[in-house]
């Protein structure tokens, strides 16, 4: 990933791999959906969820310090597996089409957000820094954590998505 960029630049790259993300749902289709199995035992859903979740947290974090306040969740006391581990549980008994509701709609509040950070907020990694939880933030700068969780986040998980995806419809 480079070192530099900017809001404009940001917002394109959010937008251009949430759209590949888009086109591989539509690809995979709402029946397939809830077939576990996708990532380990998790289904396309679960991994929206997952997904879902960390852009709402990131949302979260990210409007609390432009508050001026800091944001701790309970979530942050466990580790990556553990988390990973609770956003299954909690998410893997609902709707599909309340999960697929909720990407969309914090989908929005992410790209909202981009475009209200200044350049600034995104590239100084200690503008926002006192209200940032500095485990999660690494000293990284704003955008570098915004992309991680975001379309960083996408591209994490599409492999695993397209590798079942021309397994389980191999003629296609």
């Amino acid at each position: 990933m480079d070192d530099q960029m900017d809001k404009s630049e940001l917002l394109s790259m959010i937008r251009a791999e949430r759209a590949r993300w888009e086109a591989l749902l539509v690809e995979v289709g709402e029946a397939q959906m809830t077939q576990a199995g996708v990532e380990g035992e998790w289904s396309v859903k679960d991994i929206i969820a997952h997904v879902t979740a960390y852009e709402r947290w990131i949302v979260a974090r990210l409007q609390s310090a432009l508050r001026g306040e800091t944001l701790r969740l309970e979530i942050d006391q466990l580790d990556l597996e553990q988390r990973n581990a609770w956003i299954f549980e909690e998410n893997r008994n609902r709707p599909l089409h309340d999960v697929l509701a909720e990407s969309k709609q914090v989908f929005q509040q992410v790209l909202k957000l981009a475009q209200t950070l200044s350049d600034e907020d995104l590239t100084d990694p200690h503008r926002l820094e006192p209200f940032l939880d500095p485990v999660w933030t690494d000293g990284l700068p704003v955008w570098k954590c915004l992309a991680a969780d975001s379309y960083e986040h996408y591209r994490q998980h599409i492999p695993f998505i397209r590798a079942w995806l021309d397994k389980s419809m191999p003629n296609a």
